[in-house]
């Protein structure tokens, strides 16, 4: 999923780009999530690392993920709640039989939930953490300098 965009600010190692998708594009539609649905054609402002590249506000740049990183950080977000589930299901006997309860059906929807929401707990954690802006876009290429300067690479 490459996009093209214009940058409108600079936050140390990121950028913020204002977004839109090409009238040609119908791939994977991974971007219709990032661009607010079913709205193709409206503007949307994200942010982006820089490492590699030295840019300015009004360079046209092109975003991408490396191969792979989207993988992980589906696998990551949709993943690890539904192991979550499935581990608070399989935990249920231990933990009814600590509190108590006697083992039902209506006891596993309860803990397989408690555990999905436990590991979307984790996941919000992780996703503030400097591994996780590894995951994020980045500025893969500068089409168009906004100003007189040409690209450098670090």
């Amino acid at each position: 999923m490459s996009l093209q965009g214009k940058i409108t600010g600079i936050e140390g190692d990121f950028v913020i780009v204002e977004v839109e998708p090409r009238p040609e594009c119908n791939g994977c539609h991974a971007c219709t999530g990032l661009l607010d649905g079913e709205k193709r054609s409206a503007k949307k402002t994200i942010r982006a690392l820089t490492a590699e590249f030295k840019v300015d506000i009004g360079d046209e740049v092109l975003l991408d993920l490396n191969p792979g990183e989207g993988s992980v950080a589906a696998l990551l977000i949709f993943g690890l709640p539904v192991a979550g589930f499935f581990a608070g299901m399989a935990l249920t006997p231990w933990l009814c039989h600590l509190t108590g309860c006697i083992i039902s059906d209506v006891w596993r929807l309860v803990y397989g939930f408690t555990g999905m929401a436990l590991a979307f707990g984790v996941v919000a954690i992780a996703a503030r953490t400097r591994q996780a802006e590894r995951l994020s876009l980045k500025v893969v290429q500068v089409i168009s300098c906004g100003s007189s300067h040409k690209p450098e690479l670090d």
